[in-house]
């Protein structure tokens, strides 16, 4: 499959969620630079979706989308889980998340790790939108079927919206 498609179908994975109001699902890895993703100050909403795919295999998708004052998407982290019996569709997985996330790997301010384990495959993922180049990141992404960015920034209600097109809705943590 070419970059594009394997783009669509994690773009797609991560925006088909649902909202949940819980602190409690920190995601995180020990790789990532926490220093470049500083949440401090900002505010947050949560989101979630469980879902089964065709192969049978369980996705809990959550991500929390970090915001300032102007409403505009500062740090968004991502937490993708694959939970199945099938070595073969864990290797998939697996295999998809490090293509996909490997044409990122020189971009500042976007960090992504992949584990596996025995039943599941887990990809985790940073981007400060606040401070990354985002004329690259949209060179990688493209800008067709891709969040409305507008003066190098992203509104949260249009980020909502985007998301709201695959079955997304969150609500504040407050």
């Amino acid at each position: 499959m070419n970059k594009k498609i394997f783009l669509f179908f994690i773009i797609l994975l991560v925006v088909l969620t649902g909202c949940k109001n819980d602190n409690s699902d920190e995601f995180e890895f020990i790789s990532v630079d926490k220093n470049l993703y500083n949440t401090k100050g900002l505010d947050y909403i949560t989101c979630r979706r469980n879902t089964t795919t065709e192969d049978d295999s369980k996705v809990d998708i959550q991500y929390k989308v970090y915001y300032g004052e102007e409403k505009n998407v500062e740090i968004l982290t991502s937490y993708e889980k694959v939970t199945s019996s099938s070595n073969e569709v864990l290797d998939q997985y697996e295999d998809a998340y490090n293509s996909i996330y490997s044409v990122y790997d020189d971009l500042k301010y976007y960090d992504h790790e992949t584990k596996r384990d025995k039943t599941s495959v887990t990809s985790v993922t940073y981007i400060n939108y606040g401070k990354i180049d985002m004329d690259r990141l949209m060179k990688i992404e493209g800008t067709e079927d891709n969040v409305k960015v507008v003066d190098g920034k992203i509104k949260l209600d249009d980020w909502k919206e985007f998301a709201r097109k695959y079955g997304t809705e969150c609500a504040s943590n407050s």
